[in-house]
């Protein structure tokens, strides 16, 4: 990656030191604000009819993804960019907080099959208008406009767009435009995340392919839906594996140059297949096609690296995909799982204060800094901090067997079996996936328990069994042959030093 430093700034820095402290404070943000780190500032959207809003969205999605192909140029993601929506924050304040040198905004206007969109490019540095420009096209031109505005930035930056990289940016993923306008309906919906709008993105997804049958990004819209819904808890492996699966093996057969299915296709031999050498494969492809998928990051971080005990491989991915969505809780938060597990105990407090600091209402990180609390005895403060997760509106689940844990460590019992019977009745109620019951038993020092529910979760290839082996409720367990096996069934080799537990 081409790093902007200005004329001759390098020398000038490694010279005398300067006496004037506002000169160098100055040239040191010129250093960190690389014109070639961009954000794309979610669209306005100034259609006469608010539902149009969908298409403001996908179209500022489809732009990073767009110019994320361009490898000179850094691309931050979806999640941290839609933190901007409706901002009244100045371009250089921005620029300031998430270290980029460039902002592409604009605004979007969609009337019936017309659409016009405004863009303009912008120096965070200085506020200077690199490049600006209006397109008023028909809906059936989306795909020209996009590509022509990833090649203007790119002239703009003066960076080289490679010819393997053209063919990408001027790809069309169909030809059939009603197909890509359910297609960004059901993008816009399986962002929201919750189970209401997961199952409508299907249905987009669905009736995308059923205008272009050979469409292959719906279809890797319809495998992240499953993957999803798995992973979230609202449908059971048996019921969500095989569509996800289904769906990301047709995507490749029709496009193997898209990341993002590569992504899905690593997370699925992962947990299907336990194909660890494969999924490593598919992450790597993945990053190769869009080194500014941050989710390729995450997922290859957490997923794969972290579970194999290669922490400070883990770490260094989690710290790219932070660079490139430094507004994701969950990015930041998983980085600090990984510090904690390579026992970095600070580092990781550290990690999940800045977090919550940022998203307070990010319930999952409070339990995540009362198991780093635990490391230091601190038990009254840990259950204080993991207690918050579960009083938290949208409170996270996997926070009950957390508690349980911290009740069994400061000595008290009767608490932590109570919880753990109310987690045990919850799950006759409805869908609590195995792993986290087999946590929770851990948690409690039931450990023919622990095991049951571990082995149901290896019986339905749980896509949530290898994140959360390395989790401290199961040290008791790690001697056990049983455990051992179910290690080695799933790809994990045994690691001579495990990271400290408590």
């Amino acid at each position: 990656m081409t790093e902007d430093r200005g004329v001759g700034l390098k020398a000038w820095l490694s010279g005398p030191k300067s006496r004037n402290l506002k000169a160098d404070a100055r040239a040191q943000q010129l250093v960190h604000m690389d014109k070639h780190r961009i954000i794309v500032l979610p669209l306005a959207n100034i259609s006469s009819d608010p539902r149009d809003e969908y298409f403001a969205d996908g179209l500022t999605e489809e732009l990073i993804s767009s110019i994320s192909n361009i490898s000179e140029l850094s691309v931050i993601s979806r999640t941290s960019a839609m933190t901007y929506k409706g901002t009244s924050k100045k371009v250089g304040d921005i620029g300031k907080e998430l270290d980029v040198g460039s902002v592409l905004e604009g605004s979007v206007r969609k009337s019936g099959n017309r659409m016009r969109i405004a863009v303009q490019l912008i120096d965070a540095r200085d506020d200077k208008h690199l490049w600006a420009q209006n397109y008023d096209r028909e809906f059936d031109d989306v795909f020209a406009v996009q590509s022509d505005i990833a090649k203007k930035v790119a002239d703009a930056l003066r960076v080289r767009i490679l010819p393997g990289e053209t063919r990408q940016i001027e790809k069309k993923p169909t030809n059939n435009s009603e197909a890509y306008g359910l297609y960004l309906k059901g993008r816009y919906l399986w962002n929201k995340r919750t189970k209401e709008a997961l199952l409508k993105a299907i249905q987009y997804f669905t009736e995308a392919t059923k205008k272009d049958p050979n469409f292959a990004r719906a279809y890797v819209g319809l495998a992240d839906c499953y993957i999803i819904m798995e992973n979230w808890g609202y449908l059971t492996t048996a019921e969500a594996s095989p569509k996800s699966k289904m769906y990301v093996t047709r995507a490749l057969e029709l496009d193997d140059s898209i990341a993002e299915a590569h992504v899905s296709r690593a997370s699925i031999l992962m947990a299907q297949e336990w194909d660890v050498e494969g999924a490593e494969r598919e992450f790597k492809r993945a990053i190769e096609l869009n080194p500014s998928y941050a989710t390729a990051h995450h997922w290859y971080g957490n997923g794969l690296l972290a579970p194999q005990g290669r922490f400070d491989e883990a770490i260094s991915e989690l710290r790219e995909a932070e660079r490139l969505d430094p507004l994701s809780p969950m990015i930041s938060a998983n980085l600090g799982d990984q510090l904690l597990h390579r026992g970095l105990l600070k580092e990781a407090q550290d990690q999940y204060r800045n977090v919550i600091e940022s998203s307070p209402d990010f319930a999952y990180v409070y339990s995540r800094l009362g198991l780093a609390l635990l490391k230091e005895s601190r038990y009254e403060e840990a259950i204080s901090e993991i207690q918050k997760s579960i009083d938290l509106p949208g409170n996270w689940e996997g926070a009950a067997p957390d508690l349980i844990y911290a009740y069994s460590l400061a000595g008290r019992k009767e608490e932590a079996q109570s919880l753990l019977a109310e987690l045990q009745l919850k799950s006759t109620r409805q869908f609590i996936p195995n792993i986290l019951l087999a946590l929770g038993n851990a948690a409690a020092g039931d450990n023919e328990k622990a095991i049951e529910f571990l082995l149901k979760a290896l019986a339905e290839k749980s896509n949530q069994l290898r994140p959360n082996i390395n989790e401290p409720h199961f040290d008791r367990l790690r001697s056990d042959p049983r455990f051992q096996d179910l290690l080695k069934t799933i790809g994990i080799r045994m690691r001579k030093e495990m990271p400290p537990s408590v």
